[in-house]
């Protein structure tokens, strides 16, 4: 499997950078239903960074919030598998560990009232969307009031629009590795053009494509 991900690596051709690479190739793995692509994905990058636990510390939670954040588009229990996996990437007992321990959960009852989620949710989607945001809203509307609410408030809102660790651009290029295993092309179109609203390259969305196809790849 070490061969697969460095074919994984040259498909990306340095376009992502080493982080986003392996945050990518994770979304995409997770999506697809390969924890066991997960996990390498981490160690790889664990053992890249060095020794330094703030180091890792730092790649590990990135990750977590990209499976996070990734359970809007693939699912819980593939998100569930996929940080499970991620888990076992940690060392027991060691400095990671407890570092991970310490580290706050990100979305609070204090920090995520409706009101609150609702607006960060309609600025994100309207920041992926453009011009067709409000169309693409009435169109879940259409289909039910109640589905275009989850969307904007819970997943664009409360799970998607949490900058903090894993910022919109970085968020987007995840969510077109995690839509081409999920074989739903409309989104995945509409994904690749929201990460480039969002500032990702050409080549980024390029390379994030690649590698999703490869680790998707029977």
């Amino acid at each position: 499997m070490d061969r697969e991900f460095d074919a994984w690596a040259r498909a990306a051709d340095g376009a992502l950078g080493e982080d986003l690479l392996h945050l990518v190739v994770a979304s995409a793995a997770a999506a697809a239903n390969r924890p066991e692509a997960v996990r390498l994905a981490a160690e790889r990058r664990l053992a890249e960074v060095g020794q330094a636990a703030p180091d890792q510390a730092a790649f590990v939670l990135r990750a977590r919030e990209a499976m996070v954040k990734m359970a809007a588009l693939m699912g819980t229990p593939r998100a569930i598998n996929a940080l499970q996996a991620l888990a076992a990437a940690v060392p027991a007992g060691g400095a990671l560990e407890r570092a991970l321990a310490a580290a706050p959960a990100l979305r609070s009852d204090a920090d995520c009232s409706h009101a609150r989620m609702r607006a960060r949710g309609l600025e994100l989607f309207g920041a992926i969307y453009g011009p067709n945001a409000p169309r693409v809203e009435a169109r879940l509307r259409a289909l039910s009031p109640d589905l275009a609410e989850v969307v904007v408030v819970d997943s664009y809102g409360r799970l998607l629009g949490e900058a903090r660790r894993l910022g919109a651009r970085d968020t987007e290029l995840c969510a077109v590795g995690c839509l081409v295993p999920l074989d739903v092309p409309a989104q995945l179109k509409s994904h690749c053009i929201g990460a480039a609203r969002l500032g990702a390259t050409d080549a980024m969305v390029q390379a994030a494509l690649r590698l999703a196809r490869l680790v998707c790849r029977p």
